[in-house]
């Protein structure tokens, strides 16, 4: 969980992606024509990224955290 804190603590706007979610994707590109320039983490790529998406499951309301597969 320390892991997460860290990285969330990295910018004002942090994305947990899949490189394969289209809705991932769409966020990001939405966000960045607004300008934002979000710490961006692809679970997927990630080494322990499995680990990533599970603390972030257990610590955040399920209606904005969605989980794509």
């Amino acid at each position: 969980m320390d892991r997460v804190k860290k990285m969330v603590d990295e910018k004002p706007v942090v994305i947990f992606s899949k490189s394969s979610c289209c809705m991932c994707y769409t966020i990001k590109s939405l966000l960045s024509e607004f300008g934002m320039n979000p710490s961006v983490h692809e679970l997927d790529e990630m080494p322990r990224g499995e680990e990533v998406e599970q603390a972030l499951a257990s610590s955040v309301a399920v209606p904005w955290f969605q989980r794509c597969s």
